[in-house]
């Protein structure tokens, strides 16, 4: 297939709920999708999520890269794409998607069809949803909304201060009983000191992981913090590359890796770094960005088709106040499923992408 058209358009949305994080409160989001034309008449879409604290990229950044992407892929083969500088995953992953759904509508099957099997997104998968850092009464208030509306499984958002972080676990697994999963994640806030006192008063809470505690460059503490914890430590900010994984597994840093298309550069990135952790021992989770469905639809897929993946944290695009792909991605009791149909599952390219 020959690139006949390349644009980039990009949407800023508001968040519904800003949230905060260890480190940052985050209030909108910024998508630029990419589309691609071909002289057979099919189109592939794809889109990136730039955020500086995880992908090391801003949105003028990525933005930038894109462009030159579409002046110099015109003409081209889908064959002999132009490298993209590895310092811009957000806008790989855009390529990547886009790419992955033309080769998808050209063999007449989903993103999952590419890796797998086509049905194998038949089956909804259970994501977590997001507390982010607050108070303990207002913890609760959040979650028990989270349960009525059908999550089962809480990621708490935490970092700033180990004492009011347990403090909160308790409350929710004393309200919330043993039915519903939790999880932590520090976002790099803890020490190792607070690592073991979480350890000492929370290993009764039956979490499920305890995600990226400790600074995202200091492996070391984080290996000694896996050894100090008998929740199990999940990379994520540490791990960019392939090689991150591998060095993480060498130093028995962590226990699960967290993969998230927008920062790793796309699915096959994603596709490495998931076989490396397999072969190392250690299963994966899907995370995201705050991100578009359509992005999150191609998460989905590949969860689908990658028997390692063993946790889902898919919720970046629930609280997008403007998302051109909302509809890909259905979400009941808990549970995401992609749209049916070629592809990442559109079947109309959105005005505001031709605009």
């Amino acid at each position: 297939m020959i690139i006949t058209g390349a644009y980039v358009r990009t949407v800023r949305s508001a968040l519904a709920e800003p949230y905060t994080i260890a480190y940052e409160t985050i209030t909108d989001a910024v998508n630029h999708f990419l589309l691609l034309e071909t002289d057979n008449g099919l189109s592939g879409i794809g889109c990136a999520a730039p955020a500086p604290e995880v992908t090391g990229e801003s949105e003028s950044t990525s933005l930038e890269a894109l462009n030159q992407f579409c002046v110099e892929v015109r003409g081209r083969s889908t064959d002999s794409f132009p490298e993209m500088a590895s310092d811009r995953p957000s806008a790989r992953a855009a390529v990547d998607l886009a790419l992955n759904d033309l080769k998808a509508r050209a063999r007449d099957t989903n993103i999952a069809g590419l890796y797998g099997s086509a049905q194998a997104i038949d089956k909804g998968r259970v994501t977590s949803i997001t507390v982010g850092i607050m108070g303990v009464e207002a913890t609760l208030e959040k979650a028990s909304s989270f349960v009525s509306n059908g999550f089962s499984f809480l990621k708490i958002k935490g970092g700033h201060d180990v004492a009011l972080d347990i403090e909160r676990l308790q409350e929710l697994r004393s309200k919330l009983g043993p039915s519903v999963l939790i999880a932590l994640d520090a976002n790099q806030g803890y020490s190792l000191e607070d690592v073991q006192k979480l350890d000492r008063e929370a290993a009764n809470l039956k979490l499920e992981y305890l995600e990226q505690p400790t600074p995202k460059a200091n492996l070391n503490l984080m290996a000694k913090a896996t050894i100090n914890s008998s929740i199990p430590v999940m990379a994520d900010e540490s791990i960019q590359t392939p090689e991150d994984v591998r060095i993480i597994a060498k130093m028995s840093a962590a226990k699960l890796i967290n993969i998230k298309v927008q920062k790793v550069g796309g699915l096959q990135v994603a596709g490495e770094i998931d076989a490396i952790a397999r072969d190392a021992g250690m299963p994966t989770m899907l995370g995201c960005m705050d991100e578009s469905a359509l992005s999150i639809a191609a998460a989905l897929h590949f969860g689908a088709t990658h028997s390692n993946v063993l946790y889902y944290d898919l919720d970046g695009h629930l609280d997008l106040v403007e998302d051109p792909f909302e509809s890909l991605v259905e979400c009941q009791n808990g549970e995401l499923k992609p749209a049916e149909g070629l592809g990442l599952g559109w079947t109309t390219i959105p005005e505001i992408l031709r605009g």
